[in-house]
């Protein structure tokens, strides 16, 4: 098999989200199977996951992500034209020009216009849909105004979509992020210049290739997972007590629905993320008492499986349509259901009844509904989890299988016959 020169682009340079521990699997994977692999990134510091690792270079320019930036102007310069990282591939292209370019993102530090410089030296390029960001100019597919989901993301909307203020924080930000998109779209015309897209559901596959003027392939490469261990499983549900939720803390991702729904159930609700309604959460646990919410802030994954393992169910209340979210596989390796709105690609990865449960986005009845029943109900709930964690084996998302299906569409896009 031929060995690739690989470069791995992504913001961080750390796991700070779902795209970024993809970026960083990638990367380190790809190099454990001989592959020069360089991984180059904006924001630091580097993980010793990467540190540790065969990869020939880690490259990290030590700068802020665009919201962490206290230079207001430097950050929206940089948030549409990042000079800093043009010129250090400019400069690592005169000495390592790679087979490929992987970007998993670029959106927060990067900037989109690193794809000139990479298409200009006609490297071909593989962007990995982790988000919405080629149709959306919030890349969320939500009004965080307004509450709900947005259909303004179609091409022929771009006016509709400029009037909406959308933006979670004002309508100043709404304009910067709406002109970056199309400066992105109509003058870099970056997707024009990806040569391959690799999608992490087909929900966002199939959103892409239907909003998105473009002729280039989508490939439906599902996220990889770490080996399953097929004689452990989440047997006894009999008596836990405790429901869980993992991820950001933030009004898109539902967890002050969630709240709300737990207050009237008997059951304790152990929460595991950070973000801007930390606050909020913390006032809820104070005036609920009785310990039964506990906030734990951000865990590793080891803490993660540990509540996995004491918990009844694991709780999605995304009012948001997510694209892939990789804690419902992790749930489910752990013998863990999982109970997720009726929408987005959450659909794609539980099947109602059978390994976990849907209930009517953003509907608090609902989703309170759906936890009595599997509170009250431990054999469903450990039927739920057993088919859940023997989807997981059959399915076998495991890396060996993803950097297998990855490096063969690298080889398509760079025409070459394996």
């Amino acid at each position: 098999m031929k060995k690739l020169k690989i470069l791995i682009l992504s913001d961080y340079a750390y796991a700070k989200g779902g795209a970024e521990k993809v970026a960083i699997t990638t990367a380190t994977g790809f190099a454990e199977k001989g592959h020069e692999v360089k991984y180059f990134s904006a924001v630091g510091p580097a993980c010793k996951q990467l540190m540790n690792s065969k990869i020939r270079e880690v490259i990290c320019l030590g700068q802020k992500d665009i919201l962490d930036n206290p230079n207001k102007i430097n950050a929206l310069l940089s948030g549409i034209y990042n000079w800093k990282a043009v010129k250090r591939l400019k400069i690592l292209f005169k000495a390592w020009v790679p087979d490929i370019v992987h970007i998993h993102s670029l959106s927060k530090a990067l900037s989109w216009a690193v794809i000139n410089i990479i298409h200009s030296y006609n490297i071909p390029i593989i962007y990995t849909l982790h988000d919405y960001g080629l149709v959306c100019p919030n890349m969320g597919l939500y009004n965080f105004k307004a509450g709900k989901n947005c259909d303004l993301y179609k091409p022929n909307d771009r006016f509709k979509c400029l009037m909406t203020n959308c933006d979670k924080r004002n309508y100043a930000q709404k304009l910067w992020r709406w002109v970056r998109f199309m400066i992105n779209i109509y003058v870099f015309k970056v997707a024009k210049k990806i040569d391959g897209f690799i999608a992490v559901s087909n929900f966002i596959g199939n959103l892409i290739k239907n909003n998105l003027k473009t002729n280039k392939p989508i490939k439906v490469i599902y996220n990889p997972l770490e080996e399953i261990d097929k004689n452990t499983n989440n047997n006894s549900y009999k008596g836990k007590n405790q429901f869980l939720y993992v991820g950001r803390l933030s009004k898109e991702k539902g967890i002050e629905l969630l709240l709300e729904a737990v207050e009237e159930i008997d059951a304790q609700l152990v929460i595991i993320g950070d973000g801007e309604l930390m606050g909020y959460c913390k006032e809820f646990s104070k005036k609920l008492g009785k310990g039964r919410i506990k906030i734990m802030g951000y865990q590793d994954k080891s803490i993660i499986e540990k509540e996995m393992k004491k918990s009844i169910a694991l709780v999605l209340p995304s009012k948001c349509m997510e694209p892939a979210p990789l804690v419902l596989n992790e749930a489910a390796i752990n013998g863990l259901p999982s109970v997720v709105p009726d929408h987005g690609s959450s659909i794609e990865f539980i099947n109602n009844e059978k390994d976990g449960l849907y209930f009517r986005a953003g509907d608090v009845n609902s989703l309170r509904e759906k936890l009595q029943m599997l509170k009250h109900n431990p054999l469903l709930t450990k039927k739920l989890g057993e088919n859940a964690k023997e989807k997981m084996v059959i399915r076998n998302h495991n890396l060996n299988e993803y950097l297998s299906n990855v490096l063969k569409f690298y080889l398509d896009i760079m025409n070459v016959k394996i």
